[in-house]
């Protein structure tokens, strides 16, 4: 099952409001693969429950490294697969995009947060 999953409405009142979920989680060659055979199943296993009219749709936005760094998606070689998703809700899809990359690129980028950490939003300026 994938690890750190994410609700974001669980971590901000404004996205709570939204009339869409938005989520977070980190999978495995093998998890990911599991996913794209059974979407709605690997949804369901991390609390995700979707109704049957809302469709799932999956983009894998380096699939070429991930195939070449993960044997086909078929290697437990410590390959991470970043999972977001979101919508339903007000929304009749599922959108979920994979990304995939090592151990050694976490907190290797220094990101511009819009706002910090203990604001909610980011006011203007």
């Amino acid at each position: 099952m994938p690890r750190k999953v994410i609700d974001f409405s669980a971590l901000s009142e404004i996205i709570r409001h939204e009339p869409f979920m938005l989520h977070f989680w980190e999978s495995t060659p093998e998890e990911a693969l599991n996913f794209l055979r059974y979407p709605r199943q690997e949804l369901a296993k991390m609390g995700i429950e979707l109704p049957p009219d809302c469709r799932v749709e999956t983009t894998i936005e380096n699939h070429d490294w991930l195939s070449e760094h993960s044997k086909g998606l078929s290697a437990a070689n410590g390959t991470i697969i970043c999972g977001t998703g979101g919508g339903n809700t007000a929304k009749n899809y599922y959108k979920v995009s994979f990304y995939a990359h090592t151990h050694d690129v976490i907190g290797h980028y220094e990101k511009k947060l819009l706002h910090s950490p203990d604001e909610k939003e980011r006011t203007s300026k």
